[in-house]
């Protein structure tokens, strides 16, 4: 074998135990069931808990990846929702969905996003990092179009949580694209029936005190603290 070759294998072998390494770290730690914790403790369920869980304001926020009207949202109300969570005014718990996996380009991007997230979520353990993350992928400019010819794959997703801070462990994990630590087909599906309960079980939802509210008005203002 030449030199060349001899270094390209190289090469093959350490990105190969490098994976390998991830995975092995968090298999040693166990999965992690069905939640990821951008704070210090989080509430049980299928949810990322993001923001002070003492915080006065707790609300559910469901959402898909793929839903313009969730984008629509975050884009327009985020930054005001990201202050409140660093002011430790406001816990959100975040609940994805896949209404519209079927819709994606690859069939299956709701499911790759909300893996991203639960990844940089837990990887991360800041709430910070992880509404960031939450506001890249459905900003503008990141977000799939519903239809679309295109949506973003495996190494585009860690591409967004390396720009908002994430931990390499977390970009690993997203670009291996394996449902390591969290079944996200299973969160989505858990979330799905619990949105289910509501008369009008569409995203996104705000709920606060089990009660769904408008998330188009001053929901916000409303909340204590």
């Amino acid at each position: 074998m030449g030199l060349v070759h001899r270094r390209r294998a190289n090469r093959t072998v350490c990105a190969f135990a490098a994976v390998l390494g991830v995975v092995a770290a968090l298999l040693m730690c166990g999965p992690t069931a069905g939640i990821a914790q951008a704070a210090v403790a989080a509430p049980a369920g299928d949810a990322i808990g993001i923001g002070d869980p003492h915080a006065l304001g707790v609300v559910d926020l469901y959402v898909d990846p793929m839903c313009p009207f969730s984008g629509k949202m975050v884009q327009e109300q985020g930054d005001d929702i990201g202050r409140r969570i660093e002011d430790g005014r406001l816990r959100v718990n975040l609940r994805f969905v896949n209404f519209l996996d079927k819709y994606s380009a690859s069939k299956t991007y709701d499911i790759r996003a909300t893996y991203a997230a639960f990844v940089v979520a837990d990887q991360s353990r800041s709430s910070g990092v992880a509404w960031n993350f939450v506001q890249q992928i459905f900003s503008a400019e990141h977000q799939p179009q519903e239809g679309g010819p295109t949506d973003l794959d495996n190494n585009q997703l860690a591409d967004l949580a390396n720009r908002v801070g994430a931990p390499q462990p977390a970009q690993d994990l997203i670009r291996l694209g394996l449902p390591i630590g969290f079944d996200s087909r299973a969160i989505a599906a858990n979330n799905l029936a619990l949105l289910r309960q509501f008369p009008e079980p569409g995203v996104p939802t705000v709920v606060v005190d089990g009660a769904p509210v408008d998330g188009n008005t001053d929901w916000l203002d409303q909340l204590p603290g």
